[in-house]
C-alpha cells in the first residue's frame, strides 16, 4: 500500500513520541491501525461488490441490452 521502509518508519515513531509523548502514542497508534482496517475492509467489500456486479451484468435476462443500432439513433 504505502512503500515505507524501516527507515521512514523509525522517524515517524520518533516523531509520533516527541509530538504526542509516551502516554498518548499507544492510543493513538491503536487509533490509527482501527481506521486503516476500516478503510481497508471497505475497499474490499467495495471491490468484491463491482467484480460480482460486472459478472453477473451479462447473465442477467431483465436487463435488455443495447445494441448498436439503438445506441446510433439517440
Amino acid at each position: 500500500m504505502f512503500d515505507i521502509g524501516f527507515w521512514e518508519m523509525l522517524v515517524l515513531c520518533v516523531l509520533g513520541l516527541l509530538v504526542l509523548g509516551p502516554n498518548k502514542l499507544p492510543e493513538v497508534a491503536i487509533k490509527i491501525g482501527n481506521y486503516l482496517g476500516r478503510a481497508r475492509s471497505m475497499v474490499n467489500s467495495f471491490s468484491r461488490q463491482m467484480r460480482q456486479e460486472i459478472e453477473l451484468t451479462p447473465m442477467r435476462p431483465d436487463v435488455p441490452q443495447k445494441s448498436e443500432e439503438a445506441e446510433e439513433k439517440e
